[in-house]
């Protein structure tokens, strides 16, 4: 398969829309081998039959899922973080709740993954981390 990115391994969270579904299908297309995640399993059903791309189901807040999901993959090359959220409204009215839980989506789940595949890095170097932030309500 020729492309910018033939031959690299690409695990791309939050596949399942936007941003995330974008990025997951133009990697396909510049040759990468996919593996496309998501938390929602529908989500990743347009996938079905789709050529470089494998989906897995992932939990991205939750550590362990992180690292069974990564150690069960070839050696990265790209890890592209999509998984996001943002509270509606002001900080004034986010509740500790909900702060919580942007904060570990937004950061300590793109620390998780960022770590558990630097361990399982391409053997031509570490892999290429990208975050991007999917924003929902």
């Amino acid at each position: 398969m020729s492309g910018r990115l033939a031959g690299k391994i690409a695990l791309v969270t939050a596949a399942g829309q936007g941003i995330g579904r974008a990025s997951a299908v133009a990697m396909a297309r510049e040759g990468a081998r996919v593996y496309a995640t998501d938390v929602n399993p529908a989500l990743l059903e347009h996938y079905a039959g789709a050529a470089g791309i494998q989906t897995r189901v992932l939990d991205v807040l939750d550590d362990g899922a992180i690292a069974r999901t990564i150690d069960e993959l070839p050696p990265l090359s790209i890890l592209f973080n999509c998984a996001g959220y943002v509270h509606n409204g002001t900080i004034l009215d986010c509740s500790p709740k909900d702060w919580d839980f942007s904060f570990r989506l937004n950061v300590r789940a793109m620390y998780m993954t960022i770590k558990c595949a630097r361990s399982k890095a391409s053997p031509t170097g570490a892999p290429t981390a990208r975050a991007r932030r999917r924003w929902s309500g």
